[in-house]
């Protein structure tokens, strides 16, 4: 099948992609840093359940909480609608399935998911939860491989599939965890590199201009790009 969308990675280095994850966690403020940790160290807890309690493991309401208020998307009113045991009943069923489109699917609230939980959140249990390696559908990361702003929180088969397939493919290559290349992901674009990188010619020039501490985001303003 040939694509619809037409996906570029940005990186061409292990290098590179250390090197904006770096970006990314020096321009994250102390409280964010320990509550993207908190979110984290869940993973722990739904390891332990795997083997205690069910072969797949799940999250707990208020553990979704905790991960809905890190990435600013759920309010805590929407994830509280959910009637008790659901959160853990949708998340074992999400992370015992196969399939990578149905696991996102099971978690969404316009399937009869989980209240306050869209796409992007349903990415980010996946990311951070579920034993294989998932990307999550933020519009940062996606505008960092050339995928437009409206397919940002409205992914569809098989746009996730290919975003998946294309970021573990990626991970393995230059040998990362889905979690480091996310973070660059997210910093190439928010820094306004992607969006710089279409109009420059010389890329090289460009990342080894960054790498000496000029903001990509704010290179023209300084006239060092015309």
């Amino acid at each position: 099948m040939t694509s619809q969308y037409e996906m570029q990675f940005p990186f061409t280095t292990k290098k590179e992609i250390l090197y904006w994850e770096t970006r990314y966690i020096e321009s994250q403020s102390e409280k964010r840093q320990h509550r993207e940790q908190a979110v984290i160290d869940m993973k722990e807890n739904v390891k332990a359940r795997q083997t205690r309690e069910t072969s797949s493991g799940y999250l707990e309401i208020a553990e979704l909480r905790m991960m809905g208020h890190w990435k600013h998307y759920t309010l805590p009113s929407k994830i509280d609608k959910n009637p008790p045991g659901h959160v853990e009943k949708i998340t074992a069923e999400a992370f015992s399935l196969d399939d990578d489109w149905e696991k996102l699917k099971k978690l969404i609230s316009y399937y009869r998911g989980l209240h306050g939980v869209r796409q992007s959140v349903a990415s980010v249990i996946l990311h951070l939860y579920d034993a294989k390696k998932y990307p999550i559908l933020d519009h940062h990361a996606l505008r960092s491989v050339g995928i437009k702003e409206e397919y940002a929180y409205g992914p569809e088969y098989p746009f996730w599939q290919e975003y998946v397939d294309l970021c573990r493919a990626k991970a393995k290559c230059y040998d990362v965890s889905m979690r480091t290349l996310d973070r660059a992901l997210w910093k190439y674009s928010e820094s306004g590199a992607a969006a710089y990188f279409k109009v420059i010619a010389d890329e090289t020039l460009l990342l080894e201009l960054a790498r000496r501490g000029y903001d990509p985001s704010k290179l023209r303003n300084r006239n060092l790009i015309r």
